[in-house]
């Protein structure tokens, strides 16, 4: 039991590239370009300010040079808000999919 646990672990952090483009739209809320122009993101053991491309209740698209693995979990701030906990979904093109630990309000 516990090897296919930490073979589960392995796996989740591995980078598994597309090959084709998405088709559809599997976002579930609307993303929202241009409310927030950074954030502070804290990654392993660096402090970065990273530029957002776009966010929404659940989560935000951020540019950043950084290798994360899938699901690892990260600390975002952003300006006047409290650090919000979130999760790697995808990495690509130095660009950084995250999902927040929980909704927040956008406003």
């Amino acid at each position: 039991m516990m090897h296919m646990q930490q073979r589960a672990l392995r796996l989740a952090a591995t980078l598994i590239p597309r090959q084709q483009p998405r088709i559809v739209d599997q976002r579930s809320e609307e993303r929202y370009v241009g409310i927030v122009e950074s954030a502070l993101l804290q990654f392993r053991d660096q402090l970065l300010t990273v530029p957002v491309v776009n966010i929404s209740s659940r989560g935000t698209m951020i540019e950043a040079e950084i290798r994360p693995c899938i699901g690892e979990s990260v600390l975002i701030r952003f300006e006047g808000c409290t650090p919000v906990h979130a999760f790697v979904r995808w990495v690509r093109d130095g660009r950084v999919g995250l999902n927040f630990g929980h909704e927040i309000l956008l406003g």
